[in-house]
Protein backbone atom coordinates (compact mmCIF):
# COMPACT_ATOMS: atom_id res chain seq x y z
CA UNK A 1 0.00 0.00 0.00
CA UNK A 2 1.10 3.55 -1.02
CA UNK A 3 2.65 5.78 1.85
CA UNK A 4 0.24 8.32 -0.10
CA UNK A 5 -2.78 6.09 0.17
CA UNK A 6 -2.32 5.41 3.92
CA UNK A 7 -1.60 9.08 4.59
CA UNK A 8 -4.52 10.03 3.17
CA UNK A 9 -6.98 7.39 4.79
CA UNK A 10 -5.36 8.64 8.52
CA UNK A 11 -6.44 12.52 7.10
CA UNK A 12 -9.78 11.22 6.68
CA UNK A 13 -9.78 9.27 10.01
CA UNK A 14 -8.53 12.20 11.86
CA UNK A 15 -10.89 14.53 10.42
CA UNK A 16 -14.15 12.23 11.26
CA UNK A 17 -12.75 12.03 14.74
CA UNK A 18 -12.29 15.59 15.19
CA UNK A 19 -15.80 16.38 14.11
CA UNK A 20 -17.30 14.53 16.87
CA UNK A 21 -16.16 16.89 19.09
CA UNK A 22 -18.36 20.03 17.90
CA UNK A 23 -21.23 19.13 20.20
CA UNK A 24 -19.03 18.01 23.21
CA UNK A 25 -16.90 21.74 23.18
CA UNK A 26 -20.45 23.40 22.85
CA UNK A 27 -21.37 22.48 25.70
CA UNK A 28 -18.61 24.41 27.63
CA UNK A 29 -20.44 27.43 26.37
CA UNK A 30 -21.62 29.79 28.49
CA UNK A 31 -24.20 32.21 28.16
CA UNK A 32 -24.53 32.11 24.42
CA UNK A 33 -27.32 30.55 22.25
CA UNK A 34 -26.83 28.29 19.35
CA UNK A 35 -26.64 31.63 16.72
CA UNK A 36 -23.64 33.14 18.19
CA UNK A 37 -21.83 30.23 18.83
CA UNK A 38 -21.97 29.08 14.99
CA UNK A 39 -21.06 32.35 13.77
CA UNK A 40 -18.04 33.08 15.65
CA UNK A 41 -17.16 29.07 14.97
CA UNK A 42 -17.92 29.82 11.23
CA UNK A 43 -15.79 33.39 11.14
CA UNK A 44 -12.67 31.81 13.31
CA UNK A 45 -12.31 29.07 11.06
CA UNK A 46 -13.47 30.83 7.84
CA UNK A 47 -10.63 33.35 8.51
CA UNK A 48 -7.92 30.37 9.16
CA UNK A 49 -9.38 28.28 6.10
CA UNK A 50 -8.92 31.73 3.84
CA UNK A 51 -5.45 31.79 5.50
CA UNK A 52 -4.37 27.80 4.27
CA UNK A 53 -6.13 28.16 0.78
CA UNK A 54 -3.97 31.82 0.11
CA UNK A 55 -0.96 29.57 1.02
CA UNK A 56 -1.33 27.23 -1.57
CA UNK A 57 -2.12 29.92 -4.19
CA UNK A 58 -5.73 29.36 -4.88
CA UNK A 59 -6.56 32.81 -4.71
CA UNK A 60 -4.49 33.64 -8.06
CA UNK A 61 -4.08 32.21 -11.21
CA UNK A 62 -6.75 30.49 -13.56
CA UNK A 63 -7.55 27.56 -11.09
CA UNK A 64 -8.34 30.48 -8.28
CA UNK A 65 -11.52 29.92 -6.19
CA UNK A 66 -14.28 32.36 -7.32
CA UNK A 67 -17.91 32.15 -7.51
CA UNK A 68 -18.65 30.52 -11.87
CA UNK A 69 -21.74 28.58 -12.37
CA UNK A 70 -24.49 27.66 -10.11
CA UNK A 71 -24.63 30.16 -7.88
CA UNK A 72 -28.02 29.80 -6.21
CA UNK A 73 -27.22 25.94 -5.39
CA UNK A 74 -24.16 27.69 -3.75
CA UNK A 75 -26.40 30.01 -1.59
CA UNK A 76 -28.63 27.12 -1.03
CA UNK A 77 -25.26 25.45 0.53
CA UNK A 78 -24.44 27.89 2.57
CA UNK A 79 -28.40 28.34 3.85
CA UNK A 80 -28.35 24.47 4.89
CA UNK A 81 -24.92 24.80 6.30
CA UNK A 82 -26.43 27.51 8.54
CA UNK A 83 -29.72 24.91 9.23
CA UNK A 84 -27.44 21.93 10.44
CA UNK A 85 -25.27 23.70 12.80
CA UNK A 86 -28.27 25.58 14.38
CA UNK A 87 -30.47 23.00 15.05
CA UNK A 88 -27.70 20.72 15.91
CA UNK A 89 -26.40 22.36 18.49
CA UNK A 90 -29.96 23.21 19.87
CA UNK A 91 -30.60 19.75 19.80
CA UNK A 92 -27.27 18.92 21.77
CA UNK A 93 -28.79 21.93 24.18
CA UNK A 94 -32.09 19.80 25.19
CA UNK A 95 -31.43 16.28 24.74
CA UNK A 96 -27.39 15.28 24.89
CA UNK A 97 -24.31 14.42 22.51
CA UNK A 98 -24.94 11.16 21.54
CA UNK A 99 -29.04 10.94 20.34
CA UNK A 100 -28.41 14.73 18.77
CA UNK A 101 -25.54 13.38 16.54
CA UNK A 102 -27.75 9.95 15.77
CA UNK A 103 -30.16 12.38 14.94
CA UNK A 104 -27.98 13.92 12.37
CA UNK A 105 -27.11 10.89 10.55
CA UNK A 106 -30.48 10.44 9.81
CA UNK A 107 -29.59 12.35 6.51
CA UNK A 108 -29.18 9.08 4.61
CA UNK A 109 -33.09 8.44 5.81
CA UNK A 110 -34.31 12.28 4.07
CA UNK A 111 -31.74 11.45 1.23
CA UNK A 112 -33.82 8.46 -0.01
CA UNK A 113 -37.48 9.99 0.67
CA UNK A 114 -36.60 12.85 -1.38
CA UNK A 115 -34.19 11.58 -4.21
CA UNK A 116 -36.79 9.39 -6.00
CA UNK A 117 -39.10 12.97 -6.38
CA UNK A 118 -35.85 15.34 -7.17
CA UNK A 119 -33.72 13.13 -8.57
CA UNK A 120 -36.18 10.71 -10.19
CA UNK A 121 -34.27 7.30 -8.98
CA UNK A 122 -35.80 4.61 -8.27
CA UNK A 123 -36.02 2.99 -4.65
CA UNK A 124 -34.12 -0.60 -4.91
CA UNK A 125 -34.05 -3.50 -2.48
CA UNK A 126 -31.39 -1.97 -0.62
CA UNK A 127 -32.74 1.53 -0.36
CA UNK A 128 -35.37 -0.24 1.72
CA UNK A 129 -33.90 -2.28 3.84
CA UNK A 130 -31.62 1.15 4.87
CA UNK A 131 -35.02 2.90 5.29
CA UNK A 132 -36.44 0.46 7.67
CA UNK A 133 -33.14 0.21 9.51
CA UNK A 134 -32.95 3.76 9.96
CA UNK A 135 -36.56 4.55 11.00
CA UNK A 136 -36.54 1.42 13.66
CA UNK A 137 -32.83 3.02 14.78
CA UNK A 138 -34.80 6.55 15.40
CA UNK A 139 -37.24 5.06 17.70
CA UNK A 140 -35.18 2.92 19.53
CA UNK A 141 -33.19 5.81 20.35
CA UNK A 142 -35.33 8.67 20.76
CA UNK A 143 -37.84 6.37 23.08
CA UNK A 144 -41.15 7.09 22.21
CA UNK A 145 -42.65 6.00 25.83
CA UNK A 146 -40.70 8.84 26.96
CA UNK A 147 -42.36 11.33 24.39
CA UNK A 148 -45.74 9.87 25.09
CA UNK A 149 -45.76 9.84 29.20
CA UNK A 150 -43.80 13.20 28.93
CA UNK A 151 -41.57 12.49 32.20
CA UNK A 152 -38.79 13.98 30.09
CA UNK A 153 -40.56 17.26 29.31
CA UNK A 154 -41.45 19.25 26.37
CA UNK A 155 -37.59 20.45 25.91
CA UNK A 156 -36.83 16.98 25.21
CA UNK A 157 -39.17 16.75 22.04
CA UNK A 158 -38.57 20.06 20.90
CA UNK A 159 -34.40 18.89 21.34
CA UNK A 160 -35.67 15.52 19.38
CA UNK A 161 -37.42 17.45 16.62
CA UNK A 162 -34.16 19.60 16.24
CA UNK A 163 -31.97 16.62 15.66
CA UNK A 164 -34.75 15.35 13.34
CA UNK A 165 -34.37 18.78 11.45
CA UNK A 166 -30.31 18.22 11.84
CA UNK A 167 -30.53 15.21 9.89
CA UNK A 168 -33.19 16.94 7.02
CA UNK A 169 -30.48 20.32 6.48
CA UNK A 170 -27.40 17.71 6.77
CA UNK A 171 -29.49 16.03 3.74
CA UNK A 172 -29.98 19.09 1.72
CA UNK A 173 -26.57 19.75 1.86
CA UNK A 174 -25.26 15.72 0.62
CA UNK A 175 -27.66 16.31 -2.48
CA UNK A 176 -26.67 20.28 -2.81
CA UNK A 177 -22.89 19.17 -2.78
CA UNK A 178 -23.23 16.36 -5.42
CA UNK A 179 -25.25 18.86 -7.53
CA UNK A 180 -21.93 21.17 -7.26
CA UNK A 181 -19.19 18.87 -7.39
CA UNK A 182 -19.00 18.61 -11.13
CA UNK A 183 -18.08 23.00 -10.69
CA UNK A 184 -16.46 23.38 -7.58
CA UNK A 185 -14.08 21.12 -5.13
CA UNK A 186 -14.61 20.00 -1.58
CA UNK A 187 -13.05 22.92 -0.45
CA UNK A 188 -13.98 25.76 -2.46
CA UNK A 189 -17.72 24.53 -1.88
CA UNK A 190 -16.54 24.83 2.08
CA UNK A 191 -15.08 28.28 1.57
CA UNK A 192 -17.65 29.97 -0.18
CA UNK A 193 -20.53 28.53 1.33
CA UNK A 194 -19.10 29.42 4.87
CA UNK A 195 -18.67 32.87 3.30
CA UNK A 196 -23.09 32.91 2.31
CA UNK A 197 -23.75 30.98 5.90
CA UNK A 198 -21.42 34.41 7.78
CA UNK A 199 -24.02 36.75 5.94
CA UNK A 200 -26.88 35.08 7.02
CA UNK A 201 -26.18 34.73 10.83
CA UNK A 202 -24.71 37.98 11.04
CA UNK A 203 -27.76 39.40 12.76
CA UNK A 204 -26.43 36.89 15.42
CA UNK A 205 -23.58 39.07 15.87
CA UNK A 206 -25.46 41.56 17.36
CA UNK A 207 -26.54 39.16 20.24
CA UNK A 208 -22.46 38.87 21.51
CA UNK A 209 -21.03 41.28 23.76
CA UNK A 210 -17.45 41.43 24.73
CA UNK A 211 -17.27 40.23 27.71
CA UNK A 212 -19.13 36.99 27.00
CA UNK A 213 -17.04 36.76 23.85
CA UNK A 214 -13.79 36.97 25.67
CA UNK A 215 -15.05 34.54 28.35
CA UNK A 216 -15.97 31.84 25.82
CA UNK A 217 -13.34 32.81 23.22
CA UNK A 218 -11.15 29.87 23.85
CA UNK A 219 -13.49 27.58 23.03
CA UNK A 220 -14.87 29.41 20.40
CA UNK A 221 -11.35 29.49 18.68
CA UNK A 222 -11.43 25.48 19.49
CA UNK A 223 -14.42 25.01 17.44
CA UNK A 224 -13.33 27.29 14.90
CA UNK A 225 -10.12 26.20 13.90
CA UNK A 226 -9.96 22.64 14.80
CA UNK A 227 -13.14 21.74 13.50
CA UNK A 228 -14.17 24.31 10.33
CA UNK A 229 -10.97 24.75 9.36
CA UNK A 230 -8.39 22.08 10.39
CA UNK A 231 -11.19 18.92 10.47
CA UNK A 232 -12.22 20.29 6.91
CA UNK A 233 -8.94 20.52 5.55
CA UNK A 234 -7.67 17.31 6.59
CA UNK A 235 -10.96 15.36 4.88
CA UNK A 236 -11.38 17.46 1.65
CA UNK A 237 -7.44 16.98 0.94
CA UNK A 238 -7.59 13.49 1.97
CA UNK A 239 -10.21 12.81 -0.27
CA UNK A 240 -8.81 13.78 -3.08
CA UNK A 241 -6.93 10.22 -2.42
CA UNK A 242 -9.15 8.00 -0.77
CA UNK A 243 -11.74 5.21 -2.56
CA UNK A 244 -15.32 7.07 -2.16
CA UNK A 245 -16.71 3.70 -0.59
CA UNK A 246 -13.77 3.64 2.01
CA UNK A 247 -14.96 7.58 3.22
CA UNK A 248 -18.14 6.50 3.37
CA UNK A 249 -16.90 4.05 6.16
CA UNK A 250 -14.57 6.06 7.63
CA UNK A 251 -17.06 8.81 8.31
CA UNK A 252 -18.85 6.89 10.33
CA UNK A 253 -16.00 7.30 13.34
CA UNK A 254 -17.91 10.97 13.87
CA UNK A 255 -21.10 9.65 15.27
CA UNK A 256 -18.96 6.58 16.76
CA UNK A 257 -16.20 9.42 18.44
CA UNK A 258 -18.62 11.95 19.67
CA UNK A 259 -20.48 9.39 21.83
CA UNK A 260 -17.71 7.61 23.10
CA UNK A 261 -16.02 10.97 24.08
CA UNK A 262 -19.61 12.14 25.49
CA UNK A 263 -19.57 9.14 27.48
CA UNK A 264 -15.70 9.59 28.74
CA UNK A 265 -15.71 13.46 28.96
CA UNK A 266 -18.83 14.21 29.84
CA UNK A 267 -20.41 10.93 31.19
CA UNK A 268 -22.99 11.11 28.81
CA UNK A 269 -25.50 7.73 29.63
CA UNK A 270 -24.83 4.92 26.85
CA UNK A 271 -27.73 2.65 27.27
CA UNK A 272 -28.07 -0.46 25.46
CA UNK A 273 -30.82 1.17 23.12
CA UNK A 274 -28.49 4.00 22.66
CA UNK A 275 -26.03 1.68 21.30
CA UNK A 276 -28.75 -0.47 19.30
CA UNK A 277 -30.14 2.19 18.04
CA UNK A 278 -26.52 3.57 16.95
CA UNK A 279 -25.80 0.50 15.49
CA UNK A 280 -28.95 0.08 13.11
CA UNK A 281 -29.09 3.89 12.38
CA UNK A 282 -25.10 3.93 11.40
CA UNK A 283 -25.78 0.42 8.97
CA UNK A 284 -28.34 2.20 6.83
CA UNK A 285 -25.87 5.32 6.42
CA UNK A 286 -23.19 2.64 5.58
CA UNK A 287 -25.86 1.09 3.26
CA UNK A 288 -27.04 4.21 1.50
CA UNK A 289 -23.55 5.60 1.55
CA UNK A 290 -22.30 2.18 -0.72
CA UNK A 291 -24.92 2.37 -2.60
CA UNK A 292 -25.01 5.75 -3.96
CA UNK A 293 -21.15 5.85 -4.74
CA UNK A 294 -21.30 2.97 -6.52
CA UNK A 295 -23.94 4.51 -9.05
CA UNK A 296 -21.30 7.15 -9.55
Amino acid sequence: MEPGYIKANAQVIAASVIYGFAGIFFLYIKNMAAGPVVFCQLLFGFLVLAAYLATAGKFSGSSRIQLRGKRKAMLLLGAWQAGVMLSYYTAVNFTNVSMSVLLLYTAPLYVLLIAPILLKEKISTKNLVALTLSLIGVVVVVGPVNLVSGTTGSGYLYGVLMGLFSGFFYACIIMTSRYLRDEYSGLEQLFLSTGVTLVILLPFMLQISSAVLLENLPVLLFLGVMITSLGSILYFTGLEHVKAQNASVISLLEPVSAIFFAYLILNDPVSRATLFGCILILASSLLMGLESESKT
